[in-house]
């Protein structure tokens, strides 16, 4: 195992171990990837202010969030198919979100469900939904979210029209990978990988077992998202989904002064 110091290390042990198909779904954007550039690019343009001759010894980064006390001001963002970077990902996230004092999100696509997360951590964490037509789902998710203890919900709001991911079409993106000759020369060359993912219990999506047939591969689950995704979402559709939920509610993707 290399010594890990920074994120750029963990994405090059990322890129050695893991399958081509996951790794680039994890580390690319859609269309041309400017927002994914830029994720990088705008933060190295901020500089702190620095003063001096100030006494630091009882310096804390800790604070509260959605109510919740936190080690720093940071929460881990909710992202798909993290149960196919590594077995049980999702679980092994949360808990490391719980032991660093920091929150948690799971993502509505994840491989881990809900329950799953509350069963194997003790922290309190939080969900993304998304808007979809299906009301009757949002609720049911709503409801198994209240069920195991979350402690906030996260509405996405900024994925109203899906975007293009190249590398995830050129792969032949599927959970679990199909057995085409690509994938297994690729496989050939990630035997960690495949002893620890092929061989583990959860290869699908969680949270939407039962509601899509077939939804292992990107084709299907592709459909299913065009035909949930609801372009239509207003800030009536926000109120609607606060008193369902009747708890804290945390908008995602609001970059505008004037939506906030």
């Amino acid at each position: 195992m290399p010594v890990i110091t920074c994120i750029e290390d963990l994405r090059a042990l990322a890129q050695k171990r893991v399958p081509r198909m996951f790794y680039d779904y994890a580390d690319s954007g859609s269309w041309t990837e400017g927002t994914y550039r830029a994720n990088e690019s705008d933060f190295q343009r901020i500089l702190l202010r620095q003063r001096v001759a100030v006494d630091m010894s009882n310096r804390s980064l800790s604070t509260t969030m959605a109510g919740q006390n936190v080690a720093m001001p940071v929460a881990i963002a909710p992202t798909g198919l993290t149960g196919m970077q590594h077995a049980d990902g999702e679980i092994l996230a949360a808990r490391a979100a719980e032991k660093f004092g920091i929150p948690f999100t799971l993502s509505t696509m994840s491989i881990c469900s809900i329950e799953d997360i509350a069963a194997h951590t003790k922290a309190p964490f939080w969900f993304q939904l998304y808007w979809m037509r299906d009301r009757d789902f949002m609720e049911r998710l709503m409801d198994r979210a209240k069920a195991a203890g979350v402690s906030a919900l996260m509405l996405t709001l900024d994925l109203q029209v899906l975007g293009q991911r190249h590398k995830d079409i050129k792969n032949g993106l599927t959970t679990p990978p199909r057995p085409t000759l690509a994938n297994i020369l690729n496989l050939m060359t990630k035997p960690g990988w495949a002893l620890n993912v092929m061989t583990g219990r959860r290869k699908s999506f969680g949270n939407l077992e039962g509601r899509i047939k077939d939804a292992d591969t990107l084709t299907t689950l592709s459909q299913w998202i065009a035909g949930q995704f609801d372009p239509s979402l207003s800030w009536a559709d926000v109120e609607w989904v606060k008193s369902q939920w009747g708890g804290k509610l945390i908008l995602k993707g609001i970059l505008d002064a004037e939506d906030a």
